[in-house]
């Protein structure tokens, strides 16, 4: 019997070792932040169609006559992006851990409109995000 105490202690030290070197965090700039976030990337300029994220991936709903849902959308804190010529969607995205109704507040007057963005970009597993230093609308 005690062989086996013995044999699950060390499979349960053994395993909280593995999660603590695969995921540890810790503090840092007042927050709690994994050691394994992506690298960032210098500023990169993404130009597309403004457009609420939800929608359009669930509908395929996007322009003009899909603003006033994209506003409501934003409000909520809802996810919004920009949608490129070549198809590729890049998630808007608050500095740090942002609350993501205030980090959409600044985007709603170019709602479902042509923009030039500059900005952090990140991507992982197929997707792309952004954090936003800059906007315009594109000429």
């Amino acid at each position: 019997m005690k062989k086996y105490v013995l044999v699950a202690a060390l499979i349960l030290i053994g395993s909280l070792s593995t999660s603590y070197a695969h995921g540890d965090k810790h503090e840092e700039e007042g927050g709690m932040h994994s050691e394994h976030h992506a690298k960032e990337s210098p500023d990169v300029v993404v130009k597309g169609q403004l457009i609420g994220m939800t929608c359009f991936i669930k509908h395929q709903s996007k322009g003009e006559k899909h603003r006033d849902c994209f506003k409501d959308c934003a409000n909520k804190g809802l996810p919004i992006g920009i949608l490129t010529g070549d198809h590729k969607i890049y998630q808007i995205s608050g500095e740090g851990h942002a609350d993501l109704k205030e980090t959409n507040k600044k985007f709603l007057k170019y709602a479902e409109e042509q923009i030039v963005a500059k900005g952090k970009v990140f991507s992982s597993n197929g997707i792309n995000m952004i954090v936003v230093k800059g906007i315009k609308k594109a000429n």
